[in-house]
């Protein structure tokens, strides 16, 4: 059986159980198994799955924004940004200072392209939450809209909170570049590609960053490991063509800043 259909398995029978069972423990019971079952499948990376799952338990208790912000985020996981939207709607109809829902409601609308209104939100719930994933959203936000300063703040804020962190350190890298800040750029991303974390997405942006400050020839020549040469040259020639993009916001989007690590 695959794991597939093992999973499938499970759920059915955890419903059916849940179905024979619920006169005898009541709605509180069904809740748990479900929440339980949920977050183990959640894990396994079955998001839409577990987000049926927290759907059926937020029926069972409507008035709990806790569950609609993790139905919210499991439907986020799941790609079903949409409808993430609207359980973070809902968990901030019932707690209307619900930081998590608020960091939620922001990620779902990045990832819907209303920068303007990620920024509104997440501008509220980063502070609040004070994560580098809730700072990283922010910051990708305010480089969507063309805030390059405030966008260099927020990563700044990400950074400092996972100094060792070398997804933080590039996208703090990228938004010193969008800003016109070539020389902080590069200094990073020297410090990132000498981490023994850095993988292959940090040395393309070394290439990506150290074209955009004019350090070509470096590009060309600096030892970046299991790289081929013609990869070294496709990517000095996009990021070449990403330098020639004026709008501060499309620059954003073509350097990867919309990410939300």
């Amino acid at each position: 059986m695959t794991a597939s259909l093992r999973t499938t398995a499970l759920l059915l029978a955890c419903m059916t159980l849940g179905a024979c069972t619920i006169t005898a423990v009541g709605p509180s019971g069904e809740q748990a198994r479900l929440l339980s079952l949920a977050d183990d499948i959640n894990q396994r990376g079955d998001h839409a799955t577990a987000a049926a799952m927290y759907e059926r338990a937020a029926e069972l208790t409507p008035e709990d924004p806790r569950l609609h912000v993790r139905l919210g985020n499991a439907r986020l996981a799941a790609g079903n940004a949409e409808a993430a939207k609207a359980s973070f709607r809902t968990a901030l109809r019932l707690d209307i200072e619900n930081a998590e829902a608020l960091l939620g409601l922001g990620t779902a609308q990045l990832q819907l392209g209303k920068a303007e209104s990620a920024v509104r939100n997440l501008s509220k719930a980063a502070p609040e939450i004070d994560t580098p994933v809730a700072w990283s959203r922010l910051g990708a936000a305010h480089a969507l809209v063309g805030q390059g300063e405030s966008a260099t703040h927020a990563f700044s804020r990400a950074a400092a909170l996972r100094p060792h962190d070398p997804d933080a350190l590039t996208n703090l890298a990228l938004a010193y570049s969008l800003a016109g800040e070539s020389a902080e750029a590069v200094e990073l991303m020297h410090q990132v590609s000498d981490s023994p974390l850095a993988e292959a997405r940090h040395f393309r942006n070394l290439i990506l960053v150290l074209v955009l400050a004019r350090e070509t020839e470096l590009a060309r020549s600096i030892a970046i490991p299991e790289m081929p040469a013609n990869e070294r040259q496709s990517l000095i020639e996009q990021a070449a063509r990403i330098g020639e993009i004026a709008d501060p916001a499309s620059r954003a989007r073509a350097m990867g800043l919309a990410m939300t690590r």
